[in-house]
């Protein structure tokens, strides 16, 4: 089971947030972070929780209004050991091509912006599924169609992110049905705290997303050794 903590980028801060409503997004404040301050934020994740992958959302390069590039290529040096899963809002091939070289990152297409119809063209690609009330973000139909798949898919439901409400292990079991057996399957949005994430590896999750759970102190360090 791997716990992987998520940084939400927008206008070079961590921000909080919440049921996938951006423009309301505030940095983050937390004995973690102040201010938003993302360099500080990565260092207590790496040192006190001992997480080696990171999620990061660049939601400036994915509302198409600018990007955090620099301080993401700045984080990677930093941090060699750190495995980064990005999503910076890329649509098609090219914009996988144009990712830093300087950025050792796992890219991750996200649903909502992708616009092509042939398969991922880098081994190394993530699909996130991102959905809400109205359906899915879906405007190429790669998360309708499992034969597009990558190994790794991360389920994201945005209603549920930073909502108190728990992990969405309907969608994960909709997922478990009609996936290949090797697909590994992560939940994003609701996780609460460690029996959220205990009931997410019980119901076949090979991994969780979390922010606000570990902003509010509800999943510490000692909660996470019981999963490494």
């Amino acid at each position: 089971m791997t716990v992987i903590p998520v940084i939400d980028l927008l206008q070079g801060r961590a921000v909080l947030a919440q049921r996938g409503q951006r423009r309301h997004y505030q940095p983050v404040n937390s004995p973690l972070c102040e201010q938003g301050d993302v360099l500080p934020l990565v260092e207590r994740l790496t040192t006190r929780f001992r997480f080696n992958i990171l999620y990061i959302a660049d939601l400036d390069a994915i509302q198409g209004n600018g990007d955090n590039t620099a301080l993401i290529d700045t984080l990677s040096a930093h941090h060699r050991d750190l495995q980064i899963w990005l999503d910076a809002g890329f649509d098609g091939p090219d914009a996988l091509r144009r990712m830093s070289t300087a950025c050792r990152c796992r890219p991750v297409v996200g649903s909502e912006t992708w616009q092509h119809s042939d398969p991922l063209p880098d081994h190394r690609c993530l699909l996130s599924i991102d959905l809400d009330r109205h359906g899915l973000r879906d405007p190429s139909g790669i998360a309708a169609d499992p034969s597009r798949y990558p190994r790794d898919v991360v389920l994201m439901n945005l209603d549920r992110v930073g909502a108190d409400q728990g992990p969405d292990l309907a969608l994960l079991d909709i997922h478990s049905r009609r996936t290949s057996p090797h697909t590994r399957l992560y939940l994003a949005g609701g996780i609460r705290d460690s029996a959220d994430i205990r009931a997410a590896h019980a119901a076949g999750a090979a991994g969780v997303l979390l922010a606000s759970a570990i902003h509010s102190g509800r999943v510490t360090p000692a909660d996470l050794a019981a999963f490494s």
